[in-house]
């Protein structure tokens, strides 16, 4: 039964990237601003790998090896559960309103691009740096 509880997350998480590439049409380039455009889409498709895979380790894996009351370690707790949600913020709203961007538009593309690439760059050090074990 769990195996196929992970492959139906697996299915789930494939067909909303799948979804994604459909939605967004990473190579259909804007006359105007090609490079910037594609930049855009690019690493939103980059960020949205990451977030999969991150959200699929914390739901079948557990990420550390017991529960301590040292103060330290709690920062450390509610600096990652506040990167987690602008993480799972920050880059849809982003690419969801772009479009509405008209005159600074190509600055934007680039900014939410460097936006995403360094949220996907947090997601894979906290999947690198946690001691992931299966529940």
């Amino acid at each position: 039964m769990n195996i196929l509880l992970h492959f139906i997350f697996i299915a789930a998480f494939l067909f909303i990237y799948i979804v994604a590439i459909i939605i967004l049409k990473p190579f259909r380039l804007h006359h105007k601003r090609p490079v910037s455009t594609l930049f855009l889409k690019l690493s939103y498709l980059v960020y949205l790998a990451c977030f999969l895979l991150f959200a699929y380790l914390i739901l079948f894996f557990h990420a550390g090896s017991e529960i301590s009351e040292d103060p330290s370690e709690e920062q450390v707790l509610n600096l990652f559960t506040l990167f987690s949600l602008m993480a799972f913020f920050i880059p849809n709203i982003g690419i969801m309103v772009r479009r509405s961007v008209r005159s600074w538009r190509i600055t934007y593309n680039y900014l939410f691009s460097v936006v995403n690439l360094i949220i996907a760059a947090g997601l894979i050090y906290f999947i690198s740096d946690m001691p992931w074990t299966f529940k």
